[in-house]
């Protein structure tokens, strides 16, 4: 698996933002009224007091994509807001990443699983992976009697049946798959000078709703 990081990537938004100013009133990332975003340098940063991450409701986002934008609406995730002054100055912006994964489906569990140098695997001339779900590898059907074989060299009539059937290889766990995957990672946080000393309290806020402190 790999994640690149890209500007070019487009990934539905799960969060928008609101700034709250002194003097009671609020900025948007989304008007309410006119359903069109607002930049975030639109922000009155001298008066700002607090800056808040908030998902996006079901009734919004309903009237956002029928705009063309792309939001998508968990109303259950939780909200994340940071106090600010004048001392304070505020820091958020996102990324957004793309993956592209490779995986192994085990064809007895339906289970996905990870494979590599180090995961476990039948001994064999023909190697497969063992599914760490249900212990599950590729084995060896007889096309005539349907006897099963866990190994090609378990049959030991030159790779042949006992009843002198062919043998077919069925892959329950060898076969590889792959697809993409993509997502925004939210960061928020606010810089400020103490003793001419500059520090920074930032947090990565995931898709999910997890937050981490950076």
């Amino acid at each position: 698996m790999s994640g690149i990081q890209s500007a070019m990537v487009q990934r539905p938004l799960v969060y928008l933002w609101v700034a709250h100013y002194s003097n009671g009133l609020a900025l948007s990332q989304f008007d309410p009224y006119e359903y069109k975003e607002n930049s975030f340098k639109d922000i009155k940063q001298s008066n700002l007091i607090k800056f808040g991450l908030y998902p996006i409701q079901r009734q919004l986002a309903k009237e956002l994509k029928d705009r063309d934008i792309d939001v998508v609406s968990i109303p259950f995730l939780p909200q994340y807001e940071i106090n600010l002054d004048n001392n304070k100055r505020l820091i958020y912006y996102r990324d957004v990443f793309i993956s592209q994964e490779e995986y192994h489906r085990c064809g007895k569990c339906k289970k996905e699983f990870q494979y590599g140098g180090s995961s476990p695997s039948i001994v064999s001339n023909t190697p497969s992976p063992i599914c760490p779900h249900c212990g599950a590898h590729d084995i060896y059907v007889c096309k005539k009697c349907k006897k099963e074989y866990n190994r090609f060299e378990d049959a030991t009539n030159f790779g042949m049946c006992d009843c002198g059937g062919h043998l077919k290889r069925l892959r329950l766990t060898s076969s590889q798959y792959s697809r993409e995957r993509r997502w925004i990672d939210y960061y928020l946080g606010y810089q400020m000078l103490v003793n001419g000393t500059n520090h920074k309290f930032l947090m990565r806020i995931h898709e999910n709703g997890n937050a981490e402190i950076l």
